[in-house]
């Protein structure tokens, strides 16, 4: 293999241990046009929702979204809530399959009643969005599930229409500051979609900060030492926390699994990484040797110390191994 360990430079012993700076502050910030909530501080994990969670699903791929809101749906309807998705640019089918794909028995469900899959524009007057009227229907449909039996109701809808030209983003953000008030009794969960191919930044920002919290899908990983996130715009991973003698294993399984995703190129955001060793740096290294000509490890975010250990040791000479700053994204 081209990356097998008698290829690889020596390195120093003053190098054998290798730390980035740790990030304190949970912000927002913008990266290759979308917007992201840079730590777990205003994040969720999917898996994690629970009747009384208003959450925000900011979204620039289509996987992304089927990823997401599959867990979502499948994970309500397995704990005995109703589910009613409101379907705006996604086709009732597309839908379908996403559940079948998941082992979901869509038509029954939805026979039985405990899944609605319903377009956007019921909610929609004379050509224009009613925040009234949605928050009306969700009040109705939270009695209906109490009534019905089911501890709680789950929805999500794709908040795209307002892009329409009737729209008004500032009438959208006090919606979403009173649709807030609804889930004080505990019995709703939502997912807000939004998809940031067509908001703006600014949009999209605003959006977030209605929410008390951004639902993501689940780590690949998660031992609470090292946390590994996908990625879809660009497609990779996201690496926060530390890569040590403890967690190196879970880093090596979890790029090779990566490297089995159809994608050209696959993008390593350490921006969040907090410590790596030599064999943290040395995994990374040949999983980039290891990809078929053609393809490339993308590196993002590289604290700028670590970096020029990469060049000192003579790693950023890697085959297959390349640096944001050197790739026209």
């Amino acid at each position: 293999m081209a990356g097998s360990g008698s290829h690889f430079p020596t390195v120093p012993a003053s190098l054998r241990a290798i730390a980035t700076p740790v990030t304190s502050k949970s912000t927002l910030v913008c990266v290759h046009g979308e917007v992201n909530v840079a730590n777990s501080g205003k994040t969720r994990q999917v898996r994690k929702v629970g009747l009384g969670d208003h959450l925000c699903l900011p979204f620039s791929s289509d996987d992304e979204q089927r990823e997401v809101l599959t867990t979502y749906i499948v994970d309500g309807l397995t704990r005995g809530e109703r589910v009613i998705y409101y379907a705006d640019r996604t086709a009732p089918a597309v839908i379908g399959s996403w559940l079948a794909g998941s082992g979901v028995e869509t038509s029954r469900m939805i026979d039985e009643g405990r899944l609605v899959i319903r377009p956007m524009g019921n909610n929609l007057f004379d050509g224009r969005f009613e925040p009234d009227v949605v928050i009306t229907t969700l009040s109705v449909e939270m009695r209906r599930a109490r009534d019905a039996g089911y501890p709680g109701l789950r929805v999500s809808g794709e908040m795209t229409y307002e892009l329409r030209p009737v729209a008004d983003e500032r009438a959208l953000v006090e919606f979403e500051h009173r649709l807030s008030r609804v889930f004080r009794s505990r019995e709703l969960a939502a997912i807000c979609q939004y998809d940031q191919r067509l908001f703006d930044e600014a949009a999209v920002t605003d959006m977030i900060a209605c929410h008390p919290q951004v639902v993501q899908i689940d780590p690949l990983h998660d031992d609470h030492r090292l946390r590994i996130i996908p990625t879809y715009t660009p497609r990779g991973l996201r690496i926060l926390g530390a890569v040590d003698v403890m967690t190196v294993g879970a880093l090596t399984t979890t790029l090779h699994l990566a490297t089995r995703w159809p994608e050209q190129n696959l993008h390593l955001n350490l921006g969040e990484l907090e410590f790596i060793d030599v064999a943290g740096v040395r995994t990374i290294v040949r999983t980039a040797a290891g990809l078929e000509p053609g393809r490339c490890l993308i590196i993002e975010r590289l604290a700028p110390g670590l970096r020029k250990v990469f060049e000192i040791v003579g790693w950023d000479r890697t085959p297959g191994l390349r640096f944001a700053e050197e790739v026209d994204l």
